[in-house]
Formats: structure tokens, sequence, C-alpha cells
């Protein structure tokens, strides 16, 4: 789900509650629900946090004022969601919390929250006053209206102040901010907020008498919800459920995020209609359940994707072939952050690319993707490759991806490298072709690393057009601006991979972030003895993670997918970044995904680091409440279910 649904879920964690009445919040959502995420009973889920070595981080005296700090930006955001506050959501419900995203044709979409405050009316009316005159308070307007003999609440926020004039002289048009409300209403024991007038009555109508099609009555979401829970141990309850309906999911963000300007733009399709047109509409589903001290492991989550089959189009690249083999080969490193391996279908991929390809580099047309293709293999010119045969066709089923990071942790300390091994045979065959489509051409060069040879791209250009940062549905700069930037000043906003490289070795295509630690690979290929003895294969951590797959019954059973990781090792960097003040700046992928819960909606780019991370302690003092985490995939008749565990640190 969208940042707003992780945050709710953050907030609740350390909440407490008593047992839940109102009817399951599955069935007081409407069917046109897009997003869904629920938490079945807030005291049990607050106790069993507490066993958990999360849990036991978070009441670290250590982290006592990190702790208040991530609370204050917990609290700022879901004000600026629905208007609460942390100690209204935290201790109001005494059973079940859900939130969603409901999206009603030809109406504005918009998000619910609900909450079970049975027993808790003097409580919620006594919240809800102090709550409104805060907001009042701060400039806020309060309006009121009744619907079925209760009161809801309008409060109506005053604009965000405008951002400053951006890029010197140039002059950006923005459209008018939208207008930000938050309804509540308190109706037979649930607490409803929203901020849609519309979606609120919508949910009083639902509490009040569960007539017409709910959630719970959608075909994508029983059968996810189904196929997860029937793997959970009997007599154990899921403590979160959650659904999303990506491709409708996502429009309606970008209609609320974009407001006019996406209504001014409609001859234009969306990302999520041309995915529907490509043949991602056959993606019914997303969602799971995730359980928390409940199993033998620290957490499980189950995940189930729900697709209907036959394949059109686009969708026919997500062919995932099973296999029994994820041994992982002796030269991966034994010192991995994390590894991964995972089986495709090179050619379906390639085959079914184009039209993908075409749809979103030229709407309405077709035949761009093949244009190039023959301009490869056909223009005296170019490398005259006929990339299908001469590469794709040489690739295996089998992609194996690891990462490590280098210390001193820095904004560029992740290392990834990524292995497709090749069909037998086919090595001599894939290195001519890699020669040949790099050889000729003026952005590429050549370093030699024994008898390999790993190609790279040359520095970039030190010049760039602002009009090429901007999405399509924002309004367009006048005129192009080149800007100068001089490398040594960009510090602060480094170019993707600028260290690089490929190469052929050992019957793998191997494509790696970072040259220097290319070469460390390059040389456990050439040296597999020693390797052996220090390989990820071999580590106690790994075993582990490796013998409770067995339990699963996944060393056997064929499957598509298996993952594992020292979430020690791979949450250090983005600690250390938030610890310096540096976060934004880093180019992690945990970094970059708190960047977008914690900033604010209407900056992008470089920015000054929101959550104060000076207080921290050095992460060895804390790194012994972070574990092994496994995750494996099986490819369905019906779609793909995924399962993980996250494990406490030195468990046997």
């Amino acid at each position: 789900m969208n940042r707003n649904a992780l945050i709710l879920a953050a907030a609740l964690i350390c909440s407490t509650s008593l047992a839940a009445a109102a009817p399951p919040a599955d069935q007081i959502f409407p069917e046109t629900t897009k997003g869904f995420l629920a938490i079945r009973n807030l005291q049990e889920f607050g106790e069993q946090w507490k066993k958990t070595q999360l849990g036991q981080l978070l009441d670290d005296p250590l982290m006592k004022d990190f702790e208040k700090e991530i609370q204050k930006q917990l609290t700022e955001r879901i004000e600026k969601t629905f208007g609460l506050t942390f100690d209204g959501i935290s201790s109001l419900p005494s059973g079940e919390v859900a939130f969603g995203m409901l999206a009603i044709p030809n109406q504005v979409p918009g998000y619910v929250l609900t909450m079970d405050v049975t027993g808790k009316r003097s409580e919620t009316d006594t919240y809800l006053a102090n709550l409104t005159q805060k907001l009042v308070s701060a400039g806020a307007q309060k309006n009121t209206e009744t619907y079925k003999g209760q009161e809801i609440t309008i409060l109506i926020f005053p604009p965000p102040d405008a951002p400053p004039p951006a890029l010197g002289a140039i002059r950006i048009e923005l459209p008018p901010p939208i207008e930000r409300r938050a309804y509540y209403m308190f109706f037979q024991d649930v607490l409803i907020a929203s901020d849609q007038l519309h979606l609120l009555k919508l949910i009083a109508d639902r509490v009040a008498d569960q007539t017409g099609k709910s959630l719970a009555d959608v075909e994508s979401y029983q059968v996810i919800m189904k196929r997860c829970i029937s793997d959970m141990p009997e007599g154990i309850l899921p403590a979160i459920r959650w659904y999303i309906e990506p491709l409708d999911y996502g429009e309606s963000i970008r209609v609320l995020l974009r407001g006019p300007v996406a209504q001014n733009r409609r001859e234009k399709p969306s990302i999520f209609t041309i995915l529907k047109q490509q043949g991602f509409d056959a993606l019914q589903g997303v969602g799971g359940v995730i359980s928390v001290k409940t199993e033998e492991q620290e957490s499980v989550y189950r995940t189930f994707i729900y697709t209907k089959k036959p394949y059109q189009r686009a969708m026919r690249m997500f062919h995932f072939p099973d296999s029994t083999n994820f041994a992982p080969p002796v030269w991966m490193p034994s010192d991995l952050a994390r590894c991964t391996m995972l089986y495709v279908d090179p050619l379906a991929i390639f085959d079914n690319f184009g039209v993908l390809f075409d749809a979103f580099i030229m709407p309405g047309e077709e035949g761009v993707w093949q244009d190039i293709l023959d301009g490869l293999e056909n223009d005296p010119h170019g490398p005259r490759i006929n990339l299908r045969s001469e590469l794709v066709a040489h690739l295996g089923t089998r992609v194996l991806g690891m990462s490590r990071y280098e210390k001193p942790i820095t904004v560029t300390s992740e290392s990834i490298v990524i292995a497709v091994e090749l069909k037998e045979g086919s090595e001599s065959a894939m290195l001519a072709g890699v020669e040949k489509l790099f050889r000729d051409d003026p952005e590429m060069e050549s370093v030699s690393h024994n008898s390999y040879k790993i190609w790279y791209r040359k520095p970039p250009s030190d010049t760039f057009a602002f009009d090429d940062f901007f999405d399509d549905d924002i309004p367009p700069l006048v005129g192009t601006v080149p800007v100068k930037v001089a490398a040594e000043e960009d510090g602060d906003r480094p170019p993707a991979f600028p260290d690089g490289g490929v190469v052929v070795a050992k019957s793998c295509l191997l494509v790696s972030t970072n040259r220097d630690y290319l070469r460390l690979i390059l040389d456990r290929l050439d040296s597999p003895a020693e390797s052996a003895v220090s390989s990820i294969g071999t580590e106690p951590e790994y075993k582990v993670v490796d013998r409770i797959f067995g339990t699963m019954g996944m060393t056997d059973r064929p499957h598509f997918f298996q993952f594992f990781a020292r979430s020690h090792e791979t949450l250090r960097p983005t600690y250390e970044m938030i610890r310096k003040g540096q976060m934004a700046q880093s180019q992690a992928v945990l970094s970059k995904l708190l960047n977008e819960v914690f900033s604010p909606d209407e900056e992008s780019g470089v920015r000054p680091q929101v959550i104060d991370g000076s207080s921290l302690p050095e992460f060895d003092l804390i790194q012994h409440y972070f574990g092994q985490v496994g995750i494996y995939g099986v490819t369905e008749a019906d779609g793909y279910f995924i399962k993980g565990f996250t494990l406490e640190r030195g468990a046997e």
C-alpha cells in the first residue's frame, strides 16, 4: 500500500485495547475498496510486538530520544492525512482498526479510517471535542451536519504556505492547492474518519446495514485471504490483513496527487491505463496476512498475487519457471548482506516487452521497439547485432543477485551484482555478442581484469535539461534551460551507478553497480576451491534460514524465488545515513523508501533530512536486535504465493 498505510501501521505498533464488537472491517468497506489494511486486535498485537526484538529495541534506553523523534514525524503525517493525532489512534480503539482507499466510479477517491471504539463513547466524544478545539485554534474552520441522526464534524484546513520560487528566475505555474478537509463521525461504536464526505456517509451506511457487496465479497480478496490463511497453523489468526488492487489503486492516488492537473490532461493516458491496455489487468489483486510472535519465527508474512489467465500482450513476460536448484554457487561471497535466486524466462520477457515499450514511448503507435531492433541489426553505422539470437537466446533461466556494503558507510556504500547464468555451451557466443554490442559504442569503454573484459559507460555529459526531470502530468517549463553541473560540486546527487560494469565470465553474464566489487567476484570465479570455504552457503546464518525453508517443504518442492538477508547488514547503511544526516542523499533502497515516507509530499530531489538522527547510538550497540530474513515464492495456477519470515538474532 502507499506510504500513508505504512505510517498508520507503524503508528499502531504499541497500541493496546479491549476486544472488538463492531462488524469486521472487510464487511464494512465496500467492494470499491482499492487498498485495505486492518489490525485485528490492537491489544493482542501490541503485546505480541513487545516480545519481538524490534519491540525490545524500541524499549532500549539507548533509543528513547530517537523514538520521540519518530513519534513526532508519525504524528505530523497522520495529522496531515486525517487531522487525527497519534494519541487518539493509539488509545481509543477497543478492537479492529482499518485503513482503506476507496474509489467510487465518477466520484473523487479518498481515504477512510475506521476504529472499533466499543465501550468508549465518552472517551471518543472527549477526544473529538479536544481535537476539534486544537485544530480550530491552529486555523481550521469547523462546520457540522447531521446524518442518520448523528453529527458529522467537518474541518476545513487552511492552504499550505506557497513554496519559494524555484530555479532562480524561472517561473513554474503550479495548480492551485487542493482544499484539504477532514470528516469525523461516531456511528454505532465505530469512529469513522475520511477526507471525503461521500465516503464517510457510505461507510456509515454500511455500518448500519451490511447490504450490497463488501470488500469481503470481492473475488480477488476472497482468493487471496483463503490462500494465505490456509497456510497458517490451525488456531492462529493473522494480526494484520492487507489487500490492494494495484492498477486501480495507483490511478486513484494519481488523481488525488495531481488534482486539477490530472483532470486537465485526460487526452494522455496514465501509466496505469497503459498497463491495463497491455494486459496487466490480469493482475487482479495483491494481499496477504502477517502474524507476529504467534508462530515459531519472530514474524511470518504470507502474500498472494492473484492473476487471471491466459495472460495477454506484455503480461506474458510474467513466466517464472519453478526449480529445486537453489544451492548458492560457491563463488557467492560469505559477507553478503542479501542474496537472491530467481528463475525467469528471458525469451518470454524479450518477446513481449516490445508492446509495452511502444505504449510508453509512442502511445497509439506500434513498431517502435521493432524499429530499434531492426536498426541495431541493419544500420551500417550500428553494431549490426540481432539482440534476440545473439544475446538473449543464450541466457539461462537462473538469475542470482547479491549485495554488500563497504565500510565506513557512505551514501554509495551499497554494491550490487546481478548474475544471469548462461545456457550450457553458450559462453563463447555471449562473449561475441557483448563485444559486438559495445565495441563501437562511443559511450562505452572496456578495462581488462585477469582474462576478462569489463565494459562500462563513460562518465555522462556535464549538461542536462530541467525538462527531462519533470513528470508529464506537470505543466512543462517554458523552453529548455541547459545547466552546467560540476561533478565535484554535485556530491549531494551522484549519478546512478557511475562505477558499474558488465562482463561475461564462467558461463555467467554479470552486471554490477561497482567495478571493484565485480573484480572481487571475478577473482572468486577463478578460484573455486578457495571460494568454497568462504561462500554464503557455508555461513551459519544462511544455514538456519535454509533449514527453515526445509521445514516448510521448500527443499524438494519446485519454486521460482528464494531470498536471504542479514537484516543487521541491510539496515546498517540507512541507520548510519540517518545518524549522519545524509539519508536524503543515500542510494540504498531502504533509504529511498524512508525518504518517501517521511518527506513532504510537495518536495522532490535532494532536500534536508527530515528525521533528526543525532541521538541515535552507534549501530554496533544495537545490531543484536536484528536477525535473518528468508522469503520464497511459488508459482500456482491462479497466481504466485510468497512467504517470508524474520528470525531473532542468533536463532538456530
